[in-house]
């Protein structure tokens, strides 16, 4: 592809701040490395340019598509990196001049949660008692804006994340540690304090380029500043209508304000998209918009195609995964594409169960990007292990898996007797159980609490036996579910309340799956909790040869979409309160970066694009009506090919799988 007008402007401008817009789909990456070519070849010294993404892959990417171009030996000394990668190399040079010895220890979250530990015991606090990843995530909230939100619950947390803050800061230097952030702000403190490494760099870096400006964050921009010193040679690519990363602490108003910070900038807008056909385009230009506060700007297209964007609205979230699968099939059989062609794009990952469970029963190869999928997540497993310990108590694997959680006081120790005496009696552990309450001194050396406790929980099991036979068993599962204590284990365990709810989501979708399987359930006898297990048997069984993920259907979440392409893409859950969240309803500012989020998951779809909703949707075996999401209302008549309500055909299916349990 040759550079378009646009393009090979943005390429030829070297000297000066340029500000270059570049749109979804627009060719930026192309951009930017033909323009660190084009510098090279008009002789400007490697070493002396720095061009910065925000992920290792893509400064990988860009390395290499630049070495495709040029040879390597006259890309000597280019700097083509992360942020974080260029602080480390500052870090190691200079840290010394903050009172670190070299080598520092840098930190990983799992390492910042044994310091987080350590200082609430030395305050002679219960580590129990405070939501430390959550304390973690506001630290590094707060070292990327440069102001603190006090996202915590309760004032009293909020009080004492101040004082414990400090702590941090203390400790952190007693053990002559960095975390992640630091490898920003301690060479901003660097190059602030002490002026033979600003002049440093200053003689060293003489042009900046900075890929997905949009995405930068306070103190990143700081240090990109002082890096630079007087030079006025930035070139920063982005685009704001693409800026979905607000939580993390990102601020779109730097390439909006970029102007104001560098007066005689050049401004390029590179609004040619190669990616996607017209349809689509205008359809995500009637949205966008809609956004107040954006530069105006408009996609377009030379991709003519007949086909317009689809819209359908199913009556629930299974019907709405029958209704994506069956079109994949068709996508497949019809118009000759492949799996990987094809992606599921989703706001959160909890949507993604039914989705999953259909492409298993369809036995169509999928990969769940960034997430595990439904049925390895540690609370399904240990749901569905309780499950089967009721189905059948002879289930040991099941049965030992969930013999102390939640926590009843049987330790390794005790757990290797008990299989050991029922090695030795060749019974089942469930019966050397049952004995032990008969018999206190069966096993020696056990607890009262543990042998009451051992009681308590056969007698659960016991209950909830004839309460499944004999009742609707999606309905005695909600109860299970508290009675066993998995909620209160949950709760303990997740320290940050949206962490507690998304996988108390994946446990409500256990209950849901449960009632579409009663409410599906043709045979005149009644289901059972076996009949229940086989399906799922059936469901999560997996081919043991490896799909490369070129030949599988891919379901991500939009965040994780961004930067990539598929030549159909289906936009699911297009509700009020799923998108936008309902934790944005009462703040402009969130709703518009929502609408940025709706924006970049239409923009991934090269020919088709299909979006979906559904009236309603199960919360916790009940089902909910919904609202249709206020960003499809935007959308004009014209533009958008809307199919008619009604239940997608997969009764057959379900049918058929019936017949394998039965087999």
């Amino acid at each position: 592809m040759q550079l378009n007008p646009q393009q090979k402007e943005a390429v030829e401008h070297i000297e000066g701040p340029l500000l270059i817009f570049a749109g979804a789909g627009s060719g930026k990456t192309r951009v930017i490395t033909n323009r660190i070519v084009y510098m090279i070849n008009k002789g400007i010294s490697p070493s002396s340019i720095v061009a910065l993404s925000f992920t290792n892959k893509s400064a990988r990417e860009m390395k290499e598509r630049i070495q495709t171009i040029i040879p390597r030996n006259k890309t000597k000394g280019l700097e083509v990196s992360t942020f974080h990668s260029l602080g480390l190399k500052i870090c190691e040079k200079f840290i010394s001049k903050l009172g670190y010895e070299y080598p520092f220890l840098l930190l990983t979250p799992s390492d910042l949660e044994l310091i987080i530990h350590d200082i609430l015991k030395k305050k002679k606090l219960d580590p129990k008692d405070f939501p430390i990843k959550q304390i973690i995530s506001q630290i590094s909230l707060l070292k990327n804006t440069g102001k603190s939100y006090f996202q915590l619950e309760g004032l009293e947390l909020q009080e004492f994340f101040q004082d414990f803050y400090k702590s941090y800061l203390e400790e952190m230097k007693n053990r002559n540690a960095l975390d992640f952030d630091d490898l920003i702000l301690k060479p901003i403190e660097i190059l602030e304090y002490f002026p033979e490494a600003k002049e440093y760099y200053s003689k060293k870096f003489r042009y900046f380029m900075i890929d997905e400006f949009q995405d930068t964050n306070f103190t990143q921009y700081r240090f990109l500043k002082l890096l630079m010193g007087n030079n006025s040679n930035l070139c920063v690519v982005g685009d704001d209508d693409q800026s979905i990363y607000g939580f993390r602490g990102s601020n779109r108003e730097l390439i909006l304000k970029f102007e104001d910070d560098f007066p005689n900038t050049k401004v390029i807008k590179l609004l040619q998209n190669y990616r996607s056909t017209i349809p689509i385009l205008k359809l995500a230009n009637s949205v966008i918009q809609n956004n107040s506060f954006r530069k105006e700007k408009e996609l377009w297209s030379t991709k003519h195609s007949e086909k317009l964007p689809v819209y359908k609205e199913c009556l629930d979230e299974l019907d709405e995964a029958y209704y994506v699968v069956n079109k994949i099939q068709e996508l497949v059989i019809h118009e000759k594409f492949k799996y990987g062609d094809i992606a599921i794009l989703f706001r959160t990952n909890y949507q993604s169960r039914s989705f999953e469970e259909v492409l298993r029963l369809k036995a169509i190869p999928y990969k769940l990007v960034g997430a595990y999928n439904f049925f390895d997540r540690k609370e399904v497993k240990d749901l569905l292990a309780y499950i089967r310990v009721v189905a059948n108590s002879k289930d040991e694997l099941s049965l030992i898996r969930i013999l102390n959680y939640p926590k009843r006081g049987l330790g390794e120790n005790t757990i290797a007797k008990i299989q050991k005496k029922a090695h030795e009696l060749e019974c089942s552990v469930y019966e050397v159980l049952q004995k032990i309450c008969e018999e206190p001194e069966y096993i020696e050396g056990l607890k009262k609490t543990s042998i009451s406790n051992i009681y308590q929980f056969l007698e659960l099991i016991e209950k909830f036996r004839l309460e499944f036979y004999s009742h609707k068993m999606s309905e005695v599962l909600k109860k299970f579910i508290s009675e066993i204590g998995l909620d209160t284990a949950l709760r303990e365990e997740c320290k940050e309340e949206k962490v507690y709810k998304a996988r108390m989501l994946n446990l409500s979708e256990i209950i849901n799956m449960l009632a579409y399987f009663e409410n599906s359930w043709e045979e005149e006898q009644k289901p059972t909790l076996f009949d229940f297990l086989a399906r799922i048997a059936i469901l999560t069984s997996e081919d043991n040869k490896e799909n490369e993920s070129s030949q599988r259907v891919q379901l991500m979440t939009i965040h994780l979409s961004k930067g990539l392409e598929f030549k159909c893409v289906f936009l699911v859950g297009l509700e009020d309160g799923i998108l936008p969240s309902s934790k944005m309803f009462d703040n402009n500012e969130s709703i518009e970066e929502e609408r940025r989020l709706f924006y970049v998951g239409v923009t991934r779809a090269k020919e088709m694009l299909f979006l979906t909703s559904a009236m309603e949707r199960k919360k916790f075996g009940d089902s909910v009506t919904t609202t249709i999401s206020r960003f499809l209302n935007e959308i004009p008549n014209n533009l958008l090919i809307k199919e008619e309500i009604q239940k997608t055909n997969s009764g057959s299916d379900f049918l058929s799988m019936l017949e394998k349990i039965k087999v």
